[in-house]
């Protein structure tokens, strides 16, 4: 028999679910690494569980260049976050080394206290035609909710140096891939 929530349960579950817009530290400018992390964490993840726009979570003094389009943010000069359909997020990193925004990534899940399962990885050293990559799928759950994580890191000069897509895995679709 299961036991109903009590009021304090709502409470915490809310706290949990409470994302507030946060100022980058200005590194982020500097560092493909930390600018990855920060969109990540303030943007793409907050979106992702709440499905409000990512904007209200980030900011930077970054200078867009190019059009204005709808859903897609320049965080830093090396990263643009683009909101995609379904509440899903997709952060582009066009610097830095392909490992370290990779762990990064990986790193900022741990820490958020989520639980990651790989569905299929294909490993560093891969390569096509185009150069080397890896591209990977994890199914992960945080804070209670079910998500995937897909990534693609290159080295490659003709690719982003790592593209990353979160979004909600609500028909479980990761884990039986």
């Amino acid at each position: 028999m299961q036991q109903a929530a009590s009021p304090l349960d709502g409470l915490v579950d809310a706290q949990n679910e409470a994302y507030v817009f946060q100022r980058p530290n200005p590194g982020i400018h500097f560092s493909p690494t930390a600018g990855a992390r920060y969109g990540m964490q303030q943007g793409c993840v907050p979106h992702v569980m709440t499905g409000r726009p990512a904007r209200e979570f980030f900011q930077t003094a970054a200078i867009s260049r190019g059009p204005k389009v709808d859903g897609q943010h320049t965080v830093t000069n090396a990263v643009t976050l683009k909101e995609e359909a379904n509440d899903a997020c997709t952060l582009i990193v066009t610097r830095g080394d392909p490992d370290e925004l990779r762990a990064e990534m990986l790193t900022v899940f741990t820490q958020a206290g989520a639980v990651s399962e790989v569905r299929s990885d294909s490993g560093p050293g891969s390569s096509d035609s185009n150069g080397s990559f890896r591209q990977e799928l994890h199914c992960l759950t945080l804070n209670g909710r079910p998500l995937f994580l897909l990534m693609a890191s290159s080295t490659a000069r003709n690719r982003p140096r790592l593209m990353v897509s979160l979004g909600p895995d609500p028909n479980g679709a990761c884990r039986t891939r």
